[in-house]
C-alpha cells in the first residue's frame, strides 16, 4: 500500500477527502475534474466516477463554458489563491476557492477546486442591507417632520422647503404617508349647527 511522505496511506487521504464537507476536487487547467470527494457527489447527484473528465462549470453552472465570475483564470495568471462568490443553476451562493498545484519545475498543473455553500450567510446578509435601507427611509421620514414647520396661522396651509404652500392634509400625506378622515368635533358642532339640534359629532 503507497504511503505519503507524511506516513498516510491513500486509502487514509481519501478517508480526510470525503470527511470535509465542502466539495473538494482537483481540476486540472482545463477546469476538468480528476478527483471529487462524495460531497461532490452528492451535489451532482452522481458517483464520484461519473464527475471524472467533466467541467466543474457543467455540474455547478449548467454550462459548457467557464463562468465570467469563475476563479480558475484568475488563479491561472497570478498563481496564488483565487476566489469568487458565484450563484448557481438552482438558486444556491456558493463561494468558489481554487488553490494552484505546481510540478517541480514550477509550474501550475493542476488546482484544488473547493466549493463551500454560504447561502444561508448570503440571505442574512441580503436580508439586513434590505432592512438598514427600510430604516434609513424611516429616518429621512422622521427627519423631514422634524424641527419647525412652517404653518399659516389663519388657514393652516403649510410651507414646504421650496416655498410652496400646501394644503395640512395634502403635505402629510406626501411626507408621512398619513391620510386624513374628515369630521366636526363636538366644539364646531355646537357652535356652527346647534340650530340643527344634532348632539353628536359627524365623522368621514
Amino acid at each position: 500500500m503507497k504511503q505519503s511522505r507524511s506516513g498516510i496511506v491513500a486509502s487514509e487521504w481519501e478517508q480526510l477527502f470525503d470527511s470535509i464537507n465542502d466539495w473538494v476536487c482537483i481540476i486540472n487547467i482545463d477546469s476538468e475534474i480528476i478527483y471529487s470527494n462524495r460531497v461532490g457527489a452528492e451535489h451532482c447527484g452522481l458517483p464520484v466516477t461519473e464527475l471524472i473528465g467533466q467541467k466543474c462549470c457543467g455540474f455547478v453552472h449548467g454550462i459548457g463554458k467557464t463562468h465570467e465570475q469563475c476563479p480558475v483564470p484568475k488563479m491561472l495568471a497570478s498563481g496564488k489563491r483565487a476566489s469568487a462568490e458565484i450563484k448557481t443553476r438552482d438558486d444556491r451562493w456558493m463561494l468558489i476557492s481554487v488553490d494552484p498545484i505546481y510540478d517541480d519545475m514550477g509550474k501550475i498543473i493542476k488546482a484544488v477546486h473547493i466549493l463551500r455553500d454560504i447561502t444561508t450567510s448570503i440571505n442574512i446578509q441580503l436580508e439586513t442591507e434590505q432592512l438598514i435601507i427600510e430604516l434609513q427611509r424611516a429616518r429621512e421620514k422622521v427627519a423631514t417632520l422634524s424641527g419647525l414647520l412652517p404653518i399659516c396661522s389663519i388657514c393652516k396651509k403649510i410651507r414646504d422647503d421650496k416655498g410652496y404652500w400646501n394644503q395640512l392634509e395634502e403635505y402629510m400625506k406626501i411626507h408621512a404617508n398619513v391620510n386624513f378622515s374628515h369630521g366636526i368635533c363636538p366644539d364646531c358642532m355646537k357652535e356652527h349647527y346647534s340650530n340643527l339640534g344634532l348632539k353628536r359629532s359627524i365623522g368621514t
